[in-house]
């Protein structure tokens, strides 16, 4: 998960990366717990009773600012209080490339010339920052991967 849950997040049931599955945020950071997902219940108030929380956001911290998975929408922050720089719809995307290293991701946009990996100078570029763990940052990818496949009409 993620090391930043939806702003102001109370302790409760979210989203994982894959859709079939919750995890427990405790009000200050993700635990281990796991529950088969449910989008129709109500939220509880404890680990064993917690409900589903609203709409999943994932955020994960590159070099230059942070990336907001909310829903069928990307948001690139230079920090988290402030408003996007950019916006990108999700059905925009034909494709995430991944650096070989797996460290830096971008995206192909329809219609954009084909490439095989992410650009630099490209503006939906971002790099993994040394404070986002590498299974962090592999939990956005996939999840965004996921996105991106169900977003497409």
């Amino acid at each position: 998960m993620s090391d930043l849950p939806p702003p102001g997040a109370p302790a409760g049931w979210y989203p994982d990366a894959d859709p079939e599955v919750e995890r427990w945020w405790d009000g200050t950071s993700w635990t281990n717990r796991t529950r088969a997902g449910s989008s129709s219940s109500p939220a509880p108030s404890s680990p064993e009773l917690a409900p589903a929380a609203p709409a999943a956001t994932l955020v994960v911290r590159g070099v230059t600012g942070y990336v907001e998975l909310v829903g069928d929408t990307l948001l690139y922050r230079s920090k988290l209080d402030r408003p996007p720089l950019q916006r990108i719809a999700l059905s925009t995307v034909s494709e995430v490339l991944v650096s070989r290293n797996g460290d830096t991701f971008d995206l192909l946009l329809i219609g954009a010339r084909p490439r095989s990996r992410p650009s630099l100078f490209s503006e939906t570029s971002i790099r993994r920052s040394s404070r986002t763990t590498p299974t962090e940052w592999g939990t956005f990818l996939e999840a965004l991967g996921l996105a991106v496949l169900r977003a497409r009409p």
